[in-house]
């Protein structure tokens, strides 16, 4: 099929998609904000910044140590981050801060000319994905400005690759166009070349998300003052079923019961799980009702109903529950509370940390459990002395691990010099 025609299919069926879809989103809460920037006339972003584009939360993370890495070696530079979501926009201000140089915005919609207007008014000097958002309209109008577009820290999931591969003949003409691909691993590095990314600028090199997962890195601010005579297990990002399984794992353990610290992966879920909770007659409180632990007096169970406290609580944990991989999910992180020394459990479903979790694994820091497995490993894990040496497990693996954030940096700088 001509390009052209290709292109009007994409922008005159993806545009009547679009609009229902963006409504929908925006009513879920995982989408909306920032509407003048995401029909295509954000601030100008001045003096040709890189442009960085993350999808979300984790993404907007890997951004920012990217940047920061580039900002070392190239520390003229100014920068556009654009995050898709609410709440990774919101992370990112909070990351960013009063940090200069960084312009913060939404990404543009991939239809109405959003695309073209938003590059002609930022004047990227180059356009950074972040992980794998593939926006054909965004990329085309990049290239026809002739703004390089680079992919870093790559990631293909095989339900990702599956889905990509149905529209490969749609999608191969824009892979052609990219100028790097950075992948996290050499099975993603092959699934993007098997979507007709150029060979001669597609590498592995891993994945900057985890550059700050490093002890030496640790702010000792994130520590808090711990119960005595009590443990504490923090359950990471639940999803679906997960919170009354782990609840009922949890109420089947002796006394004293530590601890549970639930945070859900969607705050949206939170009514319907402090209802759940309070339905089977258990102690528990919403985090935002106090936002400081006043132990022991603390309820046994406490919601965490609000976003980016993940990392204090794994510094609190005896040991984390990683959510999202017990009922047919994807898993999350589980590298961020081994950083803090802490023995983590996930179920058996984490494709899209198949390699951190594997790792934590080999080395005797994590271990996978089945659900009907859940409350005799939590029992063995918080009685005996091997929980303990699994987070030290974790903590030397992570502090061996090397930094991906200058060798991207050093790739970037590379293909943007003439």
């Amino acid at each position: 099929m001509d390009p052209q025609v290709r292109t009007f299919l994409y922008q005159f069926f993806g545009g009547l998609a679009a609009v229902p879809a963006y409504a929908f989103m925006t009513l879920k809460g995982r989408f909306g904000t920032r509407w003048a920037d995401r029909l295509g006339f954000p601030l100008a972003g001045g003096q040709n910044p890189l442009w960085f584009h993350a999808a979300s939360v984790g993404e907007a993370q890997s951004a920012l140590t990217v940047i920061r890495s580039v900002a070392d070696i190239l520390p003229l530079t100014r920068y556009v981050l654009s995050v898709g979501t609410p709440a990774g926009l919101k992370r990112a201000e909070d990351l960013i801060g009063s940090e200069p140089g960084i312009q913060l915005m939404a990404p543009p919609l991939d239809f109405f000319g959003a695309p073209g207007r938003s590059l002609d008014r930022v004047g990227p000097r180059a356009l950074i994905i972040v992980e794998t958002e593939i926006w054909p309209e965004l990329i085309g109008q990049a290239y026809k400005r002739e703004i390089p577009v680079m992919v870093v820290a790559g990631r293909m999931s095989q339900k990702s690759y599956q889905r990509y591969m149905k529209v490969r003949s749609f999608l191969k003409p824009l892979m052609e166009k990219l100028s790097l691909v950075a992948a996290v691993s050499p099975e993603a590095r092959e699934r993007f070349l098997d979507l007709g990314t150029p060979f001669n600028k597609t590498v592995c090199l891993g994945n900057p998300k985890f550059d700050s997962l490093r002890p030496a890195n640790l702010d000792t601010a994130l520590t808090i003052e711990r119960p005595l005579g009590r443990k504490i297990i923090v359950a990471g990002s639940t999803e679906g079923r997960e919170e009354d399984l782990i609840v009922s794992a949890w109420r089947e353990q002796g006394g004293p019961k530590p601890f549970l610290l639930l945070a859900p992966r969607h705050l949206g879920r939170v009514p319907a799980i402090l209802d759940s909770i309070k339905s089977q007659g258990l102690p528990v409180r919403l985090y935002s009702e106090n936002r400081n632990f006043n132990w022991p007096e603390e309820p046994d169970i406490i919601i965490i109903d609000e976003l980016g406290l993940l990392a204090r609580l794994y510094a609190l944990a005896d040991l984390a529950l990683i959510g999202g991989s017990f009922y047919r999910g994807q898993g999350h992180n589980p590298l961020e509370p081994a950083v803090f020394g802490c023995p983590i459990v996930f179920g058996p479903y984490m494709s899209s940390f198949r390699e951190q979790a594997l790792e934590l694994e080999t080395v005797g820091a994590a271990k996978t459990v089945l659900p009907s497995e859940l409350s005799g490993t939590l029992a063995r894990w918080l009685a005996r002395r091997e929980a303990f040496l699994a987070g030290l497990a974790g903590r030397e693996l992570l502090a061996a691990r090397p930094a991906v954030g200058p060798g991207l940096a050093a790739l970037i700088g590379q293909t943007l010099s003439p």
